[in-house]
């Protein structure tokens, strides 16, 4: 029956214009709305107020306390899921769907449940772990590794501890690639390798189960020795720096002496062959200079071997220290340049001088006295 009713039934409970013009009775309203409600479930909703007692008024008032219970837990299943967020939703605990970012709505429990997962977070997780490299050395390794879900159910389902998970594909990885490495390449040199290989294996392994998770990055932290010989890999990395600084230091002083040597060799070759065409052409000269004197001797040769003789004695005599006069018809006569045998004696030792002195006084072997060619030679 609806309200404000023609004919002057006003049944309004909030109407204020009644004949007491007082506030409305709520039990009168609860009564009211018990009945029609009632008439909804099945109830009569004619019945006189006589009729209805206590028993009816709180019937009224749990039929509204359940319709305003089943609006609440309606509205519950209002739910937003915001960008870089997904929404996983199971219906009587089975996998029914993926919600995408925006406002939905599903059937709140215990029908349906709401997981909502971040899917753009990037989580960590961290691995520390002792194992055998190639060559059987001990190393320690800490491992950092950094992922994100990209798959909400399989990260939810799939694996009943995902970070557990993750560490032990972690420690798999890493044993099978260190395995694999001798130790130098896993304490010095490989390091970008290791990290890049394991990251791929790891990532196999996730996918293989189903976990729903992506590798980032994966970072070997700490690569060391085992701490009983710490000691003795510290004194192999100093022996290699050492290396490292000797090699450098022998680069340094070859750029150094190997230009200055090339220079030297330069000097020395263009020495050379300016000796050498020196001697060339002295060598030419001479020959171009006996050639024009064999010319000029064949058009006299008496002429031009006197001049010879002449040329010859004269390049001796300057030379020499003593010089004798041959004089026609008297004795040979020694002549002694004094100035030349002072100019001579601050070289010599004294005993030496005075040895050559006395000698230079006492020879007159004909020997020292040079031979003037006879006519008769210069006839033949």
């Amino acid at each position: 029956m609806p309200w404000n009713t023609p004919g002057n039934n006003n049944d309004d409970p909030w109407n204020r214009k009644s004949n007491n013009q007082g506030p409305p009775d709520l039990d009168e309203v609860f009564q009211k709305l018990g009945r029609k409600f009632g008439g909804l479930f099945g109830g009569s909703g004619s019945g006189s107020n006589s009729s209805s007692g206590p028993s009816n008024g709180s019937s009224s008032i749990g039929l509204i306390a359940i319709f305003i219970i089943a609006i609440v837990w309606a509205m519950s299943g209002v739910y937003k899921v915001t960008e870089g967020e997904a929404g996983v939703i199971l219906q009587f605990g089975k996998y029914k769907e993926t919600t995408s970012p925006g406002l939905h709505w599903h059937v709140p429990f215990p029908v349906q449940s709401l997981f909502i997962v971040d899917t753009q977070r990037v989580r960590s997780a961290k691995h520390q772990t002792t194992m055998l490299t190639q060559d059987e050395n001990i190393v320690e390794i800490i491992l950092g590794a950094q992922y994100r879900v990209k798959d909400a159910p399989g990260y939810l389902f799939n694996l009943r501890g995902p970070e557990t998970t993750l560490k032990q594909a972690m420690e798999s990885a890493i044993r099978e690639i260190v395995g694999k490495s001798k130790v130098d390449f896993v304490l010095y040199e490989g390091l970008e390798v290791i990290s890049s290989s394991t990251k791929k294996l790891m990532q196999e392994i996730l996918d293989r189960y189903d976990a729903g998770i992506e590798i980032t990055s994966l970072n070997l932290e700490k690569t060391q020795p085992p701490s009983p010989v710490q000691n003795a890999f510290d004194d192999v990395i100093k022996s290699r720096e050492d290396l490292e600084r000797y090699i450098q230091e022998a680069e340094a002083y070859a750029n150094t002496i190997v230009p200055q040597a090339r220079g030297e060799a330069a000097r020395i070759t263009e020495e050379a062959t300016g000796y050498k065409e020196a001697i060339v052409a002295t060598a030419e000269g001479e020959s171009e200079r006996f050639s024009a004197l064999l010319t000029e001797y064949k058009k006299a040769p008496s002429i031009t071997r006197e001049r010879l003789y002449l040329e010859a004695t004269e390049a001796v005599f300057s030379n020499s220290t003593k010089i004798m006069l041959d004089v026609e018809g008297g004795n040979n006569l020694m002549y002694l340049p004094l100035d030349k045998l002072i100019q001579n004696a601050p070289t010599r030792s004294d005993s030496t001088g005075a040895a050559n002195t006395s000698s230079s006084f006492g020879s007159s072997n004909s020997s020292e006295i040079p031979q003037r060619p006879t006519r008769g030679r210069e006839n033949r």
